[in-house]
This record gives structure tokens, sequence and C-alpha cells, in this order.
């Protein structure tokens, strides 16, 4: 049915300009593998063997030791109230925040880090209670930080169970901890940031690192606007390593933090440059919308550290962790999510459910689909109708379609306004419903060379449809030749329904119609 198609008339259903997709592939900024020279090599042999325990028995370790007795003597006899911490005050600031400082920067000289020039100055906490820093890409940033000032920071819900050292950092520090994967958490983390803000205690500056998580410094990812929703002051900041190897960098896909650790304490000198922004008072637009506060500053911090904006966001890390569990390459997870919420107002939720079926889709699992891979999970046969599907996804002519583009793709096209118009989703139904009793069989869902929820498909936790349909279930559970007309249908609703789950049926549906073989 479906190879009797014109190869000249697929054109209808390319995308409009205003819904294409990126030819060119998002930049990643989570994974780094160090490849050294043979010149590299060498001096790493050679440091390894005097200058690497030379700083980790005498310098490192000692003033690690030394400014965990600092937060142990600062919160000595001090009763902490979770629910209700308070900032420290007398000698125990003291302690903190002027001893403590010298100590952080004998860690790091322990690194390596002989001079560390400092531009501009930090503000007071009064002037502006909050220190926004990026780009995030190393352990060692809070340490750099340290130097000059110990403030509070938001950290990973996991550090507060570290054991000995998550109690004596959560009291002296006063940490808040917020958990990625609850929102929840999060609303309590923005709870409690607005309670410190605006109690009149004398806190520390509040450290925020927007980007939420650490990156290789290729892009500059989409900032998270809790720093930036109450509205207040905040001076960025900026840390630039100026090492040839960025050994002390540390993203999420690449050598653990010992190892970096590890190159860094073996380099001769690494440099580093810590540089305070001009306060910025936001405006009153900006104090309503965190968002557009939050792009702006992320500007000032792209334009002054040289590493371009990106619609990438943590929430791509995500998805690439989730891409490498389901056996495809890392990287296939960036989707720049911050782009597809904004532009094709998508869930989180809905995207991770698209990259499950992605997964199914890549049978060789190498995050590339070709359109037989497209075929063979739509069930459709080879022709104009299926290429026309796989060309409205497809912007590049190398034949394959990667998770971005799918995504993208797929979600463009379906939300484009004459796809949602319930004139096109009727027209598909009436024409499937051969006794025009209002309802659709399997007989009816057959009319078509397709097979939807085919039963080759058996992963469970995919085909999970609404219960209120029933009819996937119908196609993987009952066996071929049982009459089952009187017993299950499918409504106009369900039917709407069940396209909801499956958007590529809607693509293929388009393109049966745009051909001819379903009649409007």
């Amino acid at each position: 049915m479906d190879s009797y198609q014109a190869p000249n008339e697929r054109s209808t259903l390319l995308r409009p300009a205003d819904m294409a997709v990126s030819e060119e592939a998002p930049v990643d900024p989570f994974t780094l593998k160090h490849r050294f020279s043979c010149y590299d090599c060498l001096k790493i042999a050679f440091n390894c063997i005097w200058l690497f325990p030379l700083r980790l028995l005498f310098i490192v370790l000692p003033s690690a030791v030394m400014g965990s007795c600092l937060c142990m003597l600062s919160i000595l006899c001090l009763s902490y109230n979770e629910e209700d911490p308070q900032p420290l005050t007398g000698w125990r600031k003291f302690v903190l925040q002027k001893v403590a400082t010298k100590v952080s920067r004998l860690f790091m000289f322990g690194f390596g880090f002989h001079w560390i020039p400092v531009i501009g100055t930090p503000a007071a906490s009064s002037e502006a209670p909050i220190m926004v820093v990026g780009p995030h890409s190393s352990m060692l940033d809070i340490f750099v930080i340290g130097c000059r000032s110990i403030p509070t920071a938001l950290s990973r819900a996991e550090n507060k169970s570290v054991p000995f050292f998550g109690r004596i950092f959560t009291q002296a520090f006063n940490v808040i901890y917020v958990s990625r994967d609850e929102m929840a958490s999060r609303q309590q983390a923005a709870t409690e940031i607005n309670r410190r803000l605006n109690s009149g205690l004398d806190w520390p500056h509040l450290l925020i690192f927007p980007e939420g998580t650490t990156t290789n410094r290729k892009a500059l990812l989409q900032f998270k606007h809790g720093a930036f929703s109450p509205g207040l002051p905040v001076q960025p900041v900026v840390i630039r390593y100026r090492n040839r190897m960025n050994t002390m960098v540390w993203p999420d896909h690449g050598d653990s933090v010992i190892t970096c650790w590890f190159y860094t304490l073996c380099q001769f000198h690494n440099h580093v440059e810590m540089e305070y922004l001009p306060v910025y008072q936001p405006s009153d637009e900006e104090k309503q919308n965190p968002d557009l506060f939050a792009e702006n500053i992320r500007n000032i911090i792209s334009r002054s550290s040289g590493v371009p904006p990106s619609d990438v966001a943590i929430e791509d890390m995500i998805l690439c962790k989730m891409a490498q569990q389901l056996g495809m390459p890392y990287s296939t997870g960036i989707v720049e999510y911050a782009k597809v919420k904004k532009d094709l107002s998508t869930s989180f939720k809905d995207i991770k459910k698209l990259l499950k079926t992605f997964s199914i889709i890549d049978r060789d699992r190498n995050g590339l689909v070709d359109i037989s891979d497209l075929g063979w999970y739509l069930g459709v046969p080879s022709g104009a109708g299926l290429k026309m599907v796989f060309d409205s996804m497809a912007p590049a002519s190398d034949g394959f379609l990667t998770f971005h583009n799918y995504v993208h793709g797929l979600l463009a096209r379906c939300s484009s306004p004459h796809l949602q118009n319930e004139e096109f989703l009727h027209t598909i139904f009436n024409y499937l419903d051969q006794d025009h009793n209002g309802a659709l069989s399997e007989a009816d869902m057959f009319r078509l060379p397709i097979h939807i929820a085919a039963a080759r498909h058996t992963t469970d936790d995919f085909y999970q449809i609404t219960p209120q349909i029933g009819f996937g279930e119908v196609l993987i559970d009952t066996p071929r030749g049982v009459d089952n007309d009187d017993l299950y249908n499918c409504s106009a609703e369900e039917f709407k329904a069940l396209l909801s789950e499956y958007k590529e049926y809607v693509l293929l549906f388009e393109a049966y119609r745009n051909i001819g073989i379903i009649a409007t």
C-alpha cells in the first residue's frame, strides 16, 4: 500500500521554517578524557615519585586535618537546631572566617597553586548576600573561594550523610542541602534561602553554583533560578583555570575526582585566577522574572569567562546517565533540555519516556537510528510514507537520526497546530472505523500496514498504556484470529489518548494522508 507513492510528492511533510531542527550537534559539556603527550606522561611519572608524596603528606593532608579541626572548634559546645540554624558569631566566626581561610590557602598551595591572582573585591554580604560562581568545573572551586572568605553554600543532599564530616560541615558552614530529583527538597531549599536572606541576621555570603553540576568548561549550562528568586543583588564570580592540561577539571563523564587530583598534584605549577565582578542590582522586571535575572547574569559570566552559553542543562546530564544505563553512548542523552522546555513545553518526565522509546528503536545501541530501525519499530514497510516520517525528524543527509533530532523533530512536528486539530484526528479515526460505529476494533486498526504497540516490542515498562484505553493490551495479549470486536473497542477519545502516547504514529498518519492512502 505504502509503495505507490511517487518520489517527488513527499515535500508536504517537511517542517515549517520556525520548527526546523538544528543540524549542528550540541556541545557535550559533561565529558572529558585526558590525553597526555609523551612529555606529560614523563612529567607525571617523574613527579609522582617525589613531588606527589611530598605535597600530599606534608601539605595537603595536614591542611585538611587542620581545616577539619577548625570546623570542630567553631561548633564546640554549640547547640544546633536543624530546623532553625543560626549564623556563627564572636570567636566562632573569627575562627572560621579568618583562620580557616589561611588553611584553605595552604591546601591550594599544596596542590601547586603557588599564587592565585584575584581581580576585583568581594562585596559585603549586606550589599550582595549571594555569590554566583561560574563556570563550575572542579571540586577545587570551593577552596579557591575559601581562600578569601568562607561562605555558606548549597550542596547535594547525598553529602549530608558522609560519615563524621557531613555533620561537622553542616553545622560549621550551615549548609543548605537539596536533592536534584525531589521537588519537595528543592522547594524546601528555596524557602530556607529566602528565610536566611530576609532574617536580618549577619549571615555570610550564600555561595551558589547555578549550573548545578561540574562541566568541562566547553559551555555554560542553563542557570537554575534558585539564586535569583529572592530578587536580591548578587555578585558574579568567575574562576579561570589557566593550565594547558585542565587536570583539575572534573565533569560527570571522565576520570574520577581522585585521578584528577593525582594528575594535578603531579604538575610543577597550576594556574587559577578569580575575578569578583561588580555587584548586579536586579531591575523590577528581573525581580518578577527569575529566569530573566538568571539569563542576564549568565551572559555576564559568559562574556567574562569566555565560555559560551548553551541550552544544555543539568537535566541533560541525567539523561546521559540514563542513556548509558540503557546501553547507548553517554552523550546520546544531550537534547538541550532548556530549549526543549521553553520552545516545546515538554516535561522532563516525557523526555525520559522518549529516551526509553529511542533505546528500543536503536537496535544497535550506538545512539544512531536509520530508516530501517524506525520502520521496524513502527511496523511499517519501506516506502515513501516511512521516508517522509524519517526525513521530518532527521535534518542531516547522513541517513541517521540522533536522540537530539528525534526529540526536537518529533515534538516540533506534533505540536504543529494542524496536527493538534480535532478535524485531523477525526479524519484518521473515521477512515479506520470501517463499520462507522464510533469505535475501533482490532481489525479496524490493521486496515493500514502498521501495528500500534506491536507484540514484538516486549519492553513492559514502555508499553504501559493509560488504563482506560486498554486497547494496547488487546494487541499484545490476544491471540491472532480471535474475534474481539464485541469485547474490545477503542473510542475516539481513547484513540486520541493512544496517539498522545505514541506520537510517531501521528506523523505516519499525516504522511499517509498526504500521499493519498488515507482519504480526506
